[in-house]
């Protein structure tokens, strides 16, 4: 833990003394609270935050991923709209929203209360495919189904965008 203080925050401490910034000022800097997963971040919500053994982990630097704070608007448009509709996103100058991967998918389930805005007895779409079909996660449950792409989003498939960071 110190050799990871040490990496991030000697430079940064070096660099804002060396701008001008006073002993005070850094100090107020520093003393600010880590993100956390609820917290907002990046345009959206913080779902996860990579871990040691995570792939793309790396010691000293942050990197995880971000859901919108809403659901897709359209109900009315199939897995391929919403698809497209979700990688054209920007939010808050945020660009590179993609629909989650099964994985990515499950770790907004689990966390779902603290990302907050999700409906209940929804299935929410991923991106992760299986030939004409795409997997869902029932919000309600954790129960997954594949469901055809080509079906519109009615009121149980929603999609919900994520980012990574």
């Amino acid at each position: 833990m110190k050799q990871f203080l040490r990496i991030l925050f000697v430079p940064l401490l070096r660099t804002l003394l060396l701008s001008g910034f006073g002993v005070v000022m850094v100090s107020s800097i520093l003393s600010a609270a880590p993100i956390n997963v609820g917290d907002e971040y990046g345009g959206g919500t913080v779902v996860y935050i990579l871990q040691p053994g995570d792939p793309g982990y790396s010691a000293g630097e942050l990197h995880g991923f971000v859901a919108a704070k809403d659901d897709l608007p359209k109900e009315s448009v199939n897995w391929f709209e919403a698809k497209s509709a979700v990688e054209r996103m920007e939010v808050n100058g945020n660009k590179g929203w993609s629909l989650p991967n099964e994985g990515e998918l499950s770790l907004l389930y689990k966390n779902q209360t603290l990302v907050g805005g999700f409906r209940d007895y929804s299935y929410y779409w991923s991106g992760s495919e299986v030939g004409q079909k795409a997997l869902a996660i029932d919000f309600f449950n954790g129960e997954k189904i594949l469901s055809p792409k080509s079906g519109t989003m009615s009121g149980i498939k929603r999609a919900r965008a994520i980012r990574k960071f």
